[in-house]
Parts: C-alpha cells; structure tokens; sequence
C-alpha cells in the first residue's frame, strides 16, 4: 500500500512539474536529474542545463509568474551566483556558473545555467517561504 501510494504521489509530481515551462533551448540532464532526485526521493526534480546568461533565464522565469523565493543570493564570489523562483506550487532554483550538457551526457560549457525545477506540493510544509525581494 505504501508503494503505491509513493508512486501516485511521483506520478502526480511529475505531471505537475510538466506543467512548468522550460527555458527555450534548455536540455534535461537526465544524470543530474536521477542523481538529485536519488538524494531526495520524495521531492523529485528536473534538472535542466543551458549555455544561457542566469540573467536571462531569470527574467524567462519572471515573465513566467515566479517571484524570489527564500534561499535568494549571490555568493560571496561575484562570478557565482544563485537563486530560488516559486509560483502558485512549483520552485525554480537556478545555478550559474554550471555544466552544460548534450543529451549523451557530454559538457559541452561550463559556463552555463542550470536549472531544477520541482513541485512545493511535495515539499514539507514551511520548507520554502516567499519573501518579497527580487534579485
């Protein structure tokens, strides 16, 4: 019983996270995917990689509904940066800079933007609060 009802639960994410859009041009890191989601298994996630500016694809995000979530940031290194999106029940984290990879698995740019998107539904309750500052 437990096992189906976690599959109905993974089933249901996966169908809602399909329903988040995706960076025009970005590719699925299946790896990066499997690997991420192995770690935390009741919150699975999509890993996406793109050659991309992170400015850009945070101003897709932003057109796209998202507003700064917690967990917004620049590290201490002006050449590192990240940042957490959130909209109604799904979370965009972004990444820069990151490996890009091609559909084999290949880096083909290392100074890319990845991107992992998941579903708050999955999430345990306050895990991820909104705040009202944009990056």
């Amino acid at each position: 019983m437990t096992t189906i009802l976690r599959l109905i639960s993974i089933v249901a994410a996966a169908l809602y996270m399909a329903s988040v859009p995706i960076y025009p041009g970005a590719t699925l890191d299946v790896a990066a995917s499997k690997e991420t989601t192995a770690r935390t298994p009741k919150f699975p996630v999509k890993v996406y990689g793109t050659s991309d500016s992170y400015e850009n694809v945070v101003a897709f995000y932003k057109k796209s509904g998202f507003t700064a979530s917690t967990g917004i940031g620049m590290s201490n290194n002006a050449n590192e940066k990240m940042g957490m999106y959130s909209r109604s029940d799904s979370i965009v984290a972004l990444n820069f800079p990151a490996d890009v990879r091609d559909n084999s698995g290949k880096v083909i740019s290392r100074t890319g933007t990845r991107i992992a998107i998941g579903s708050k539904r999955t999430l345990p309750a306050g895990r991820y609060s909104r705040r009202s500052a944009e990056s």
